[in-house]
Order: structure tokens, then C-alpha cells, then sequence
């Protein structure tokens, strides 16, 4: 791969999008993207796996009917049509995104 991802450069394609989530890079059925969201988490599921990888902040992750505390340098993995948000987290959290497979 010869893109390099700084946080720099996703802290800013985030502050520049209106969701709180910016691409940072689209190829076959890979994407990567970074999310900060603010107050609160108003995703809802995807047609895709997902990995989270937290970059800042902590708080608690549901995923389906099963909660968990997650801090700075996890790495959460979510199925492809599971509900899933972040809950009581700071201003400081932001995570590094990865959705991998091809759409339903």
C-alpha cells in the first residue's frame, strides 16, 4: 500500500464532514475511514464487517444486547448487520475504521 493515513489528516477530513466519519481510503472491498462523533453515536448497522481500532478517549461499546468498557488502543470488531454505538465517551475519542467484504 503507498497511502499514508496520519491522524493529522483524518482529524481534519472529520472536522470538515458533517457526520463525524471521513474516508480516508476506498479500493475493492476494502475502506478505511476515521470517526469522531460528538455527544453521541447515531450509527446504525452496516452491510459490512467493521473494525474499530480506538485511537483516543474511552467509554462503553454495545454491541447487540452485550456491553463493554473499551479504552485508547482496542480493537473492536463488529459483523456485518449487528447494532452497535459508543456511549459515554469524551470529546477526545476517535477511532480508525475498517470496513472489509463486499456489500449485501
Amino acid at each position: 500500500m503507498n497511502e499514508r493515513m496520519t491522524l493529522a489528516a483524518a482529524m481534519q477530513a472529520v472536522a470538515d464532514s458533517d457526520d463525524r466519519y471521513a474516508i480516508l481510503l476506498q479500493q475493492d472491498d476494502i475502506e478505511i475511514g476515521f470517526y469522531a462523533p460528538r455527544g453521541t453515536d447515531p450509527q446504525s448497522p452496516h452491510d459490512r464487517d467493521e473494525v474499530y481500532v480506538i485511537q483516543a478517549g474511552s467509554g462503553i461499546f454495545e454491541l447487540g444486547d452485550d456491553e463493554q468498557a473499551f479504552e485508547t488502543g482496542d480493537v473492536l470488531f463488529v459483523p456485518a448487520g449487528m447494532p452497535h454505538r459508543f456511549r459515554n465517551f469524551g470529546e477526545d475519542f476517535g477511532a480508525w475504521v475498517v470496513f472489509t467484504g463486499k456489500t449485501a
